[in-house]
């Protein structure tokens, strides 16, 4: 597994350079003189020759390839340029804005793969049952539901049931004996020990966690559910059966683990989902995430700003495929390891 591991690491450098090369391609086909305008914002244009120093740090005039390497050292070095949307650097508004998306990530996928791979695999424990027709009816509801018409249904639905709205997210500015760590609410106010701003922001998160929750877990019950009526066809799985071991025992120690199998991959697959439909929820809910800051630029057609956004969403996914990857042969030993540098299946 070692091998295999380092094989993907190796593999990172070129997925990387892909990435940011077609992300400099959507830049560069702006142009030299709007990149030149976009660049000359914030404090960038208030210094003496301003105009020449961004062409020469950016390498305006310098053909595309030289102009890619210019944009790829400031970018390694955390230089984006500046985005009018945040009144900050495009670096320092994805720093200042991801800690409360990935709240909202975290929060929203463990509840996704836990609940909705378990009750995948109760409905199949009898399939055609009442809990498989009710969870099946619901998850094709729920799947058949876009992000944004889900939560626009959960917030007109709670104000009316309870008469007001928990959108947005606090304000720590006014808050005294406040230190900020981390930019996450959640884990600061647990280092500062005020832990009625961690129920109050807790409270604000139930609303596009409830959301996001609802959506995409029905894809994960459907994807642990047919492994599970797949693995209970299995030889091994009839030999169990023959040898008088109840059902929940063959469920419990055969079924479940190959289930997770699947229920794993496309925990990165709905990495990938849950951010896109960030940029919904997050604007609905008044979050102030990179969805909001994304949807923000794109009405404004800041193209700096969106390459950041992407190539940190590109970044987080390459990660998420590596751990992915990790866990999947983890969980079973058996999948694709490179044996001696060839594909193979390990018996």
């Amino acid at each position: 597994m070692a091998a295999y591991i380092i094989r993907r690491l190796l593999f990172l450098p070129l997925v990387a350079f892909v990435v940011t090369l077609v992300v400099f391609a959507v830049i560069w086909s702006m142009g030299p003189d709007v990149l030149l305008r976009a660049y000359m914002t914030g404090n960038a244009s208030k210094s003496p020759n301003a105009e020449q120093r961004i062409i020469e740090k950016y390498g305006l005039d310098k053909p595309a390839v030289g102009m890619y390497f210019k944009w790829l050292g400031n970018t390694i070095k955390g230089d984006l340029g500046y985005s009018l949307t945040a009144n900050s650097s495009v670096s320092e508004a994805i720093i200042s804005r991801f800690p409360a998306s990935l709240e909202l990530l975290v929060l929203a996928l463990i509840p996704i793969l836990l609940v909705g791979s378990r009750l995948g695999i109760r409905a199949a424990m009898h399939p055609d049952g009442l809990a498989d027709s009710v969870f099946g009816f619901l998850s094709i509801v729920g799947w058949a539901t876009p992000d944004y018409v889900m939560a626009l249904l959960i917030l007109v639905g709670s104000f009316t049931i309870f008469g007001r709205l928990p959108i947005g997210s606090l304000t720590t500015g006014l808050i005294t004996n406040w230190t900020s760590y981390t930019n996450s609410l959640i884990i600061d106010s647990v280092l500062n020990l005020r832990f009625d701003i961690l129920l109050s922001q807790l409270i604000n998160l139930v609303q596009p966690v409830l959301t996001l929750f609802i959506v995409h877990s029905a894809y994960v019950f459907q994807i642990s559910r047919a492994t599970a009526l797949d693995v209970k066809k299995r030889d091994y799985v009839r030999a169990a059966r023959s040898r008088g071991v109840s059902e929940r025992t063959i469920m419990l120690k055969h079924v479940r683990k190959n289930a997770l199998i699947p229920v794993a991959t496309v925990g990165g697959e709905l990495f990938a989902s849950l951010f896109a439909g960030l940029a919904f929820v997050e604007t609905i809910f008044a979050r102030p995430g990179i969805g909001r800051l994304l949807t923000d630029a794109a009405i404004s057609v800041e193209v700096l700003t969106l390459s950041g956004c992407v190539l940190l969403i590109a970044a987080m996914m390459i990660i998420v495929n590596i751990v992915v990857d990790i866990i999947y042969s983890l969980i079973d030993p058996r999948i694709l390891l490179w044996d001696n540098g060839k594909g193979s299946r390990a018996d």
